[in-house]
């Protein structure tokens, strides 16, 4: 591989900071750590690795076959199914850099094979990778149902499926529902008993009086705390995480899984991330973030 000696556009990359679809990395001592990466870029947005990289942006350089080696096992044999990663070394201040690029999967998720057999998923949130939640395992089999024709796509408004890289922006120390998917058009569908409460639950959370939720004949629920959220206001208050849901309904968790799954499949319900971990809320919500 041509090695290029271009420390401008190193150092255009590195001013960028690490964020969504970029991350530094100082070498590369463990090829599933580095798979890790691989799949939340995959399952993500897509990205790439600068590796050769501190923390601190400065240019540390690598031993570019060894590391490319490392990155090729992390991306062949960690990853479940195999990652397309374009690799090129540059050469900025003499140092090799090594930059791995990840374009998102066509068909997600990419998951890692961790240690014990077990195989995880990670999705990219800001400038870290994290565990996917079952939902967003469950909204990807929504997308792949609603390609074959299946029940997923019984409501299906159009456009993005609710997952990171998706029809979402990174906002902060999480992200939010794209604008575009507010202009929608409200889409009727029949709701089950089981669906409608669920629903309920979610929108008294968020304070919702979304016309989607109206529509399924649900009350517009204004009690929840995302009623008074200026745009200067935190937004951790606003959506509650799977164990708060699981508690209010008397649903089992598998089943509250499956219906958060085809909810945000049809752009109802939100996904963000704080440091309480994954909340779900309804998208309307956004309107007052």
């Amino acid at each position: 591989m041509k090695q290029r000696d271009d420390t401008s556009f190193i150092r255009s990359l590195i001013a960028e900071g690490e964020h969504v679809r970029q991350d530094f990395k100082f070498e590369v001592s463990d090829s599933r750590k580095i798979a890790r990466s691989l799949s939340a870029f995959a399952n993500t947005e897509g990205g790439r690795l600068l590796i050769g990289v501190k923390d601190n942006g400065r240019i540390a350089g690598v031993r570019s076959e060894e590391e490319m080696y490392m990155v090729e096992a992390a991306a062949k044999v960690y990853c479940d199914p195999e990652v397309e990663v374009e690799m090129r070394v540059y050469r900025p201040e003499g140092r090799s850099v090594l930059i791995a690029s990840v374009e998102p999967a066509p068909r997600k998720p990419v998951m890692v094979k961790e240690e014990g057999g077990r195989k995880l998923a990670y999705v990219r949130i800001a400038d870290e990778n994290i565990l996917a939640s079952p939902v967003h395992i469950g909204v990807w089999r929504c997308e792949a149902d609603n390609g074959r024709g299946g029940s997923a796509g019984r409501m299906s408004p159009g456009l993005g499926y609710g997952v990171p890289g998706s029809g979402y922006e990174t906002s902060g120390s999480g992200h939010r529902v794209s604008d575009s998917w507010l202009r929608q058009d409200p889409v009727s569908v029949t709701f089950t008993e089981q669906e409608r409460g669920l629903l309920a639950v979610i929108a008294a959370a968020s304070g919702s009086t979304s016309r989607q939720f109206a529509q399924s004949g649900l009350p517009a629920a204004r009690t929840g705390s995302c009623t008074s959220v200026s745009p200067a206001s935190p937004v951790s208050s606003c959506g509650l995480t799977l164990q708060q849901i699981c508690r209010l309904v008397t649903i089992p968790r598998r089943r509250v899984i499956h219906l958060l799954s085809l909810f945000v499949h049809w752009r109802l319900v939100g996904i963000r991330h704080d440091s309480r971990g994954f909340l779900y809320y309804a998208c309307d919500a956004c309107e007052h973030i």
